[in-house]
Formats: structure tokens, C-alpha cells, sequence
């Protein structure tokens, strides 16, 4: 397991004053923060998901998903949060078993549905990532997903890996977005207020002493080559591209809200630079394609 890592305890968003610190980037994976994700369930759509950058971000990792995950298909996610990308795809025909380890996440997941007309499609789950194994039954899935980083949080990366070779089948596709390494806005942002440390946390090599352990979620910052490493042999990388690399991180958020017309703008760049070398590595998330390998 990559030692990259750091507390997300002080993720700051620089967003109002009323928005609580902490970020999207971090979904469930732990029973020690099982108390801390259920306590944020209740405003973790409008932190991130009802964001301009959110919707922005989103909307680009949608695109990808649709082109993968067709009517018909059966597939697993990840840290589905409130549901968001479950209900999306139960709305294009794509049948989702979708697990988060917070039960009140899940609880606000099941109202979204239950204003659809896609019931029949979801079916959550309150479960650990690292209990993937508990699904083997369940198997196989035509493919599955994580998206915004709730694999950034998991501490044994090869034991998903591993689970996962089990679920889906030979030939099948796994998508995961994942906090990128490198985010030139995000560092600009947090050095430009006086704030190195939060600047250069992609790059912590050790972890921090949380101030506050009840609420502290270590967080974990792979490259893309150390997640193809991980996830060999069972599975072959097929192609990766940035998320958010023109598009401002979370952080700029209360910018954003500003110049909609702007950040829309840059969406359109992002389309367009996303997947060229160097300007993949520089996004805010990272968004990698794996195939299973055929045994």
C-alpha cells in the first residue's frame, strides 16, 4: 500500500462560513468514522454534489460511466454516498448494488430513490468496503465503480483489488475516481492564503497527528502507477484521464458560484486536455479504467 497519505480532518473548502469542514472527498470506510460520515449525511449533498464545481465534476465522470456501463447491466459501487450515481444509472436501465458504511448515508440514499420512479434498480446496502467478500453470493457483477475519492479513505487497497477479481467478470470494466496527486489550483489556492501545509498535503508522505481522533479520516494519495500495480494481475489498466484539471478544486467553490458561464467554460476545456499526457496528472481527481483480466 502506497504510504502517501495525511488527515483529511482539516480539509478546508473556504466555501461560507456555515459549510462544515470537511469535503466530499472522503466517504465512509472505516467503523471508527462510521459516527463521523453518519453525522455528515444530512448536508453532504449541498457541500459538494449541489456545487457548481460538483455538478461540473460530475457531470464529466457521468459521461465516462455511460459509456461503460450500459442498459441491461448489473454493477457494483462503491461508497455510493447518498445515491447520487446509483439512481443515475438505475435511470439509463443499469441495475446497481450500491454499498456505503454509513447507515444515515443510506438512509438519505433510499428517500432520493423513493422519489423515482427507479426503485426496482437500487438496491443499498449499508457495508464496508472492506467487506466486499460478504457479495461473493451476489456475483458476478457486469462491472463496478467508486466515484469522488471513497477509495482515497480505504487503508488496504489490495484487499479491494482482491474482493473485486471475485465480483465482476472476466472482461469487465471497474471505474474509480480518486483525489489526484497534483492539483495546480488547489496548491496556488492554499499558498496564496498563507497555508503551505494544506497546499503540499498531496505530496505528505507520512501521516499527521489529528487534532481531534473521533473525527480524523486518513486519506491516502496513490499515483495512478501504484494503483496499476495494486490491481495487478487480476486487472489491466485501460486508460485514465483528469477530473477537474481546468475546472477549479472545491475550494474555489465560492468563485465559482460567481462565474458559472466561466466554469462552464473551462468544462468544455477539460473535454479536451483531460486525457492529454501531463494535463491528466494535474487534475483535481483522477479518473482510472480497469479491465478484469480474462483467467
Amino acid at each position: 500500500m502506497p504510504s502517501t497519505r495525511g488527515s483529511v480532518l482539516s480539509f478546508q473548502t473556504n466555501l461560507e462560513s456555515d459549510w462544515p469542514q470537511y469535503t466530499r472527498m472522503n466517504p465512509p470506510v472505516a467503523n471508527a468514522n462510521q459516527t463521523y460520515w453518519d453525522r455528515t449525511a444530512e448536508d453532504y449533498d449541498r457541500i459538494f454534489p449541489e456545487s457548481v464545481v460538483g455538478k461540473v465534476q460530475r457531470d464529466a465522470v457521468w459521461r465516462e460511466m455511460d459509456k461503460v456501463f450500459r442498459p441491461g447491466m448489473r454493477v457494483l459501487e462503491l461508497n455510493c454516498g447518498t445515491g447520487i450515481d446509483a439512481v443515475h444509472l438505475a435511470g439509463r436501465g443499469v441495475s446497481v448494488v450500491a454499498c456505503d458504511l454509513s447507515s444515515k448515508m443510506i438512509d438519505t440514499a433510499r428517500r432520493r430513490l423513493g422519489t423515482t420512479d427507479v426503485g426496482e434498480f437500487v438496491d443499498f446496502r449499508v457495508l464496508d468496503t472492506a467487506k466486499l467478500d460478504s457479495l461473493v453470493d451476489g456475483a458476478p457483477f457486469d462491472g463496478a465503480f467508486s466515484n469522488f475519492s471513497g477509495l482515497n479513505c480505504v487503508q488496504d487497497l489490495s484487499q479491494v483489488a482482491r474482493n473485486l477479481a471475485r465480483l465482476v467478470k472476466p472482461g469487465a470494466r471497474i471505474l474509480l475516481c480518486m483525489v489526484g496527486r497534483f492539483s495546480p489550483w488547489e496548491m496556488a489556492w492554499h499558498l496564496a492564503h498563507g497555508k503551505p501545509r494544506l497546499a503540499l498535503r498531496r505530496f505528505r508522505r507520512r501521516p499527521t497527528t489529528p487534532t481531534n481522533a473521533q473525527e480524523a479520516v486518513m486519506v491516502h494519495y496513490p499515483s495512478v502507477s501504484d494503483m496499476r500495480r495494486i490491481f495487478a494481475p487480476d486487472f489491466r489498466l485501460r486508460a485514465w484521464r483528469g477530473i477537474g484539471v481546468a475546472v477549479p478544486p472545491s475550494c474555489l467553490e465560492t468563485f465559482a458560484r460567481k462565474i458559472p458561464v466561466v466554469v462552464g467554460g473551462l468544462a468544455r476545456i477539460d473535454r479536451y486536455i483531460s486525457r492529454a499526457p501531463i494535463f491528466r496528472s494535474i487534475g483535481d481527481c483522477v479518473l482510472i479504467q480497469f479491465e478484469r483480466m480474462r483467467g
